[in-house]
């Protein structure tokens, strides 16, 4: 992994760190990844991608979220504005990695996105992974965003060609749960010692789920399913992916503090706005039309994922059925759990290539 981390500084102060794989020697029209990490894991987890980029004609950036290692924590007001579903919470969020973009294309001048059909050539490919597709979702449900001045938003129009969401869970999306709903939920569970949560969240996250309605000729999850079509326990098999992690690995990827304002997100006020903007970023055609409308969504699932993961998949493949509002394509790595940029990174970032150059 390239270290030490870079750091850039926003026009209003914030700071965001991040690595880069760097450019692919000799090519000009590459396409970058732009990854945004998920809860507790920040982006040290994404770090074998880098080396499988370059053959793929791909860059890659792995940014650290607010909160997180290298990156500007949220102040007292902005943990209030979260706790209140404040949308101009989100907007300014999202504002920061419109920011950040903007900094990486005039400093690294990479290439500028052209599209034949729906395959990339250049541009950018936002990719949000787990609770981080909050961040890439909210880039295309907060139309007409007040805190993107009109000079960003035609700059990141020149470049964003597609948004990645990679294994978001339903609270990504602000999805409210079945009220019969008895899956584990982690943060939920009265039982546990503050001390064991970090060993509970991350076995239970990173184990293999076997789900009831995983359909084998598809090799993905069934839309049709109901939530109790899904496997809910606190940790299924003997190996779940950071139980292999040494103590090293694990102080650098995790960041159990930073948990704290996540779980705020999740909470119904900030839940509520999510899917406000969800739905105009994903099932509202007169948005989709209105902001970013050459942007199509990638949604890259796994089918051994926690049952959160997969009840965000199914059902956003049955709202897609119902209302498409934004472009979307559906793309399931059969067999792997929540980290398979981790535990099978060249396979993953395949995906990732077929995303942005869809396979015929």
């Amino acid at each position: 992994m390239p270290t030490p981390y870079n750091t850039y500084t926003l026009p209003d102060g914030i700071e965001l760190s991040f690595t880069d794989s760097g450019a692919p020697p000799g090519s000009d029209d590459y396409t970058t990844i732009v990854v945004i990490h998920g809860s507790v894991f920040n982006a040290y987890q994404f770090h074998k991608v880098h080396a499988e980029a370059h053959a793929l004609n791909l860059r890659t950036v792995l940014i650290h979220r607010r909160d997180h290692v290298g990156s500007t924590p949220y102040t007292a007001e902005e943990v209030q504005e979260i706790k209140d579903g404040s949308q101009p919470f989100w907007e300014r969020l999202v504002s920061q990695v419109a920011q950040f973009i903007s900094i990486f294309i005039e400093r690294e001048s990479i290439p500028k996105l052209k599209m034949t059909s729906s395959v990339m050539s250049g541009g950018i490919a936002l990719t949000g992974w787990s609770a981080g597709c909050q961040i890439a979702l909210s880039m295309l449900g907060t139309v007409q965003n007040p805190f993107i001045s009109d000079q960003l938003y035609s700059l990141l129009r020149a470049y964003i060609g597609r948004v990645i969401i990679y294994d978001p869970p339903h609270v990504a999306f602000g999805y409210p749960l079945p009220a019969d709903n008895k899956n584990y939920i982690p943060w939920e569970d009265t039982s546990l010692k503050p001390e064991d949560i970090p060993a509970i969240f991350s076995n239970w996250v990173s184990s293999f789920y076997d789900h009831p309605c995983y359909d084998p000729a598809a090799g993905s999850l069934r839309s049709s399913a109901t939530i109790h079509e899904l496997d809910g326990l606190r940790q299924k098999g003997e190996n779940p992916t950071v139980s292999t992690w040494s103590d090293e690995e694990k102080a650098k990827g995790m960041e159990m503090p930073a948990m704290i304002n996540e779980i705020l997100t999740f909470t119904p006020p900030p839940q509520a706005t999510l899917h406000k903007l969800v739905t105009k970023a994903l099932f509202d055609a007169d948005s989709a039309r209105s902001w970013f409308p050459n942007v199509s969504v990638t949604y890259i699932g796994v089918t051994h994922t926690i049952w959160m993961c997969g009840w965000g998949e199914i059902t956003t493949k049955r709202r897609h059925q119902e209302t498409p509002g934004r472009e979307m394509r559906f793309l399931d790595m059969d067999g792997a759990n929540h980290f398979p940029h981790w535990s099978k990174p060249k396979e993953f970032m395949q995906y990732v290539a077929n995303a942005v150059r869809p396979e015929k």
